[in-house]
């Protein structure tokens, strides 16, 4: 039974996949990054691996080019998948010699039928032959954005939390400030009390002084 390896960071796309695989009786293993799919065959030959474009450490090209460059699984199919297809991301696949490109999220049957296909044309090759689309992805139609978009999106979601963070942050930075400023005030305030305080201290021990002496009684000559 064939084995497909699927490479997806995306947990719900390799439960998809995985389903309409194996529901066309292929054998599947499933990993969530590039990184563990350059593991996993370095042990293992998968009879064709589908690798998703845009994956936090290792992407899709990458995993390709893993393939391409290693004598053990340069004959085998790789299907690349993105949410993205377009001119730009086609001639990185081709640069990759990936095998097919399917857009995200998987239309119907395409998957399935696309390694099937694949997977009959590997078999009807002979020997070290390449497959019969090897260098020639075909991408699906209904692309119209850049390569790069996903990897866009994802940034543009870290930059609003960045910009939100970064607004806080200046909200505290300003009370703060205004906090320094009223303090400054009060110390400014306190400083200019301190020499009335002073004089209405001497004052009130001038006053004590002027009633202890006005209590005693005075002093009269006796004759």
């Amino acid at each position: 039974m064939p084995t497909i390896l699927i490479v997806d960071d995306s947990l719900s796309v390799r439960k998809v996949a995985e389903r309409m695989l194996t529901e066309a009786g292929l054998e599947v293993a499933a990993v969530s990054s590039g990184e563990e799919a350059l593991d996993w065959m370095s042990t293992k030959r998968p009879d064709l691996v589908i690798a998703d474009v845009i994956m936090p450490d290792k992407s899709g090209f990458d995993v390709c080019a893993f393939v391409r460059s290693n004598a053990a699984l340069a004959d085998t199919p790789v299907i690349l998948v993105s949410g993205f297809v377009d001119e730009e991301l086609t001639r990185q696949a081709e640069a990759c010699r990936a095998d097919s490109i399917i857009k995200k999220p998987f239309q119907g049957a395409a998957l399935r039928e696309r390694v099937l296909h694949l997977l009959s044309a590997r078999k009807a090759q002979p020997p070290g032959a390449p497959a019969e689309d090897l260098g020639r992805p075909m991408p699906v139609p209904d692309s119209s954005t850049s390569a790069s978009h996903a990897l866009e999106e994802r940034l543009a979601q870290q930059q609003k939390e960045l910009g939100q963070a970064s607004a806080l942050i200046q909200d505290l930075a300003a009370r703060l400030a205004e906090a320094e400023k009223q303090t400054a005030e009060l110390h400014k305030l306190l400083a200019a009390l301190e020499p009335a305080a002073a004089s209405a201290e001497k004052l009130l021990k001038m006053l004590g002084e002027s009633v202890r002496q006005a209590g005693q009684p005075l002093d009269r000559d006796v004759s």
